[in-house]
């Protein structure tokens, strides 16, 4: 399957479909499994939640999004493997399952082998039946198709060209998928449960972690107190405080408020790890400072989205600027999620719940379809503020739907580039047209090309990078 179905050049359905034929072969093989039988509803859950990140590929086409979105499986699939979820598990769970590939793969070859030896009458005759479908299929292929112009544009669709590269590509995917399904399938059955960590002492004395941790409470209190008047005051007193406007402003401290959220993230982390708990002072005091701050971080979490939202509206959208969005509303949920685990002080499940919002995050952005998102937004701004047109050419196909809104000569111009890529590199008005292969079927570039098939583009007249002009 993956030979003839993964297409590297595009994201397309192949992808989703290579995803479905591994996960069967991977149940099928190891469904027996300890590792497997112990915890079959979370396991299927994984499971469902690596395909449908796959799946990305074939229901859009903006490429950065599906590389996310292959990553982001690639993480699941080995925390679903390694069964480990402290936060520092999670961070080493690709290595450890890239080092398990030897194992895998001498597990494979020895049940090939003794296969082959329990049953080698069997093994031969079904090479031979194969052997046979393939000739089959080929003479008579070849007959129907000269028969018929029109089955043979079809066959021409379905079977590639073969030639040297192809055949590469065609053995690199499948021996990629086998190896694959061989480690996910010995993973999980040679697979141990790992127990739930008991109690432990602290690693140090109360004053050694609450020190430096109230400390940054009382700093992070201040800041938050200065940001009150800033949101309540809006533009006009940040004019008068700062010298700048509010979007300049915003853009000034986005970043650094950015990285003080991620780090007091680790701040967090390691503070519930060293601090003792043996008496009911110590667990008090441990939930009312790391209480204190997850709350307080969570008001900066909110300072540093309005700022970001402040800057949207002031310069418009881009790719970096979602998903820095995104990124920050993660995080948010975070800190929540650190409040509800400091009730009990039991965060052992913290870190897998990080990781299923991460995913949740990367679908939800996926419904949203960003690159569309973002043009639309800008689209619907352009009166007032103006729109980069160079920016919005190089977005996706996804965007040709809302792109076809914008006025000419700028529609025409935004999409000419994207119907050149859509093309392979060739001129929509060359009459090449490179479409995709049955493997490479996308939903986003077909609507795309539905769009631009509807619609006749003039030739471009406008600068790439000008900007509309002011409505006013």
């Amino acid at each position: 399957m993956a030979a003839v179905a993964l297409s590297w050049d595009r994201p397309g359905i192949g992808w989703l479909l290579t995803a479905l034929a591994v996960a069967t072969a991977t149940v099928v093989s190891a469904g027996r499994g300890s590792a497997w039988s112990g915890r079959t509803a979370v396991r299927a859950g994984e499971a469902v939640a690596v395909v449908v990140l796959i799946a990305v590929g074939a229901v859009r086409a903006a490429e950065w999004l599906f590389v996310l979105c292959v990553l982001a499986a690639g993480v699941v699939g080995c925390v679903a493997l390694t069964d480990r979820w402290s936060a520092g598990s999670l961070v080493a769970a690709p290595l450890r399952v890239a080092g398990s590939v030897p194992a895998a793969l001498r597990w494979l070859l020895r049940g090939a082998i003794r296969i082959h030896v329990q049953d080698r009458g069997a093994a031969r005759r079904t090479t031979v039946a194969g052997l046979v479908a393939v000739a089959l299929l080929a003479v008579f292929g070849f007959l129907l198709a000269e028969a018929d112009a029109a089955f043979a544009e079809m066959l021409s669709v379905l079977i590639p060209s073969v030639d040297g590269g192809t055949l590469v590509r065609w053995l690199g995917s499948a021996v990629a998928a086998v190896v694959v399904t061989a480690v996910a399938a010995h993973g999980l059955l040679t697979g141990t449960p790992v127990p739930e960590p008991g109690s432990r002492p602290g690693l140090v004395r109360r004053v050694e972690w609450a020190l430096p941790v109230g400390g940054l409470v009382a700093l992070f209190a201040g800041f938050v107190a200065v940001q009150a008047t800033v949101l309540f005051g809006g533009g006009e007193h940040v004019a008068k405080t700062a010298g700048l406007t509010y979007a300049e402003y915003a853009r000034a401290g986005f970043w650094q408020l950015l990285v003080v959220t991620g780090l007091t993230v680790i701040v967090v982390g390691v503070a519930a790890q060293i601090a003792p708990r043996a008496t009911v002072s110590d667990r008090v005091l441990l939930r009312t400072l790391l209480g204190l701050l997850s709350v307080l971080t969570l008001v900066i979490v909110a300072s540093a989205l309005s700022r970001m939202a402040a800057y949207e509206q002031a310069y418009g959208f881009t790719r970096q600027r979602l998903l820095v969005t995104v990124g920050e509303l993660w995080l948010g949920v975070l800190f929540l999620l650190t409040l509800v685990a400091g009730i009990k002080l039991r965060g052992r499940w913290v870190p897998r719940a990080a990781l299923a919002a991460a995913v949740g995050a990367l679908i939800g952005l996926a419904v949203l379809n960003p690159d569309a998102f973002i043009a639309r937004q800008n689209v619907n701004r352009a009166e007032k503020h103006g729109i980069d047109l160079y920016y919005l050419s190089t977005l996706s196909a996804d965007a040709v739907p809302a792109l076809r809104k914008l006025p000419e000569p700028y529609r025409s111009c935004a999409l000419a580039v994207i119907a050149d890529e859509l093309n392979g590199g060739s001129a929509p008005s060359s009459g090449s047209d490179r479409r995709d292969a049955w493997q490479e079927w996308n939903l986003g570039r077909a609507t795309a090309r539905a769009h631009l098939d509807d619609d006749a583009l003039r030739p471009c007249s406008a600068a790439y990078g000008q900007y509309l002009p002011d409505a006013d």
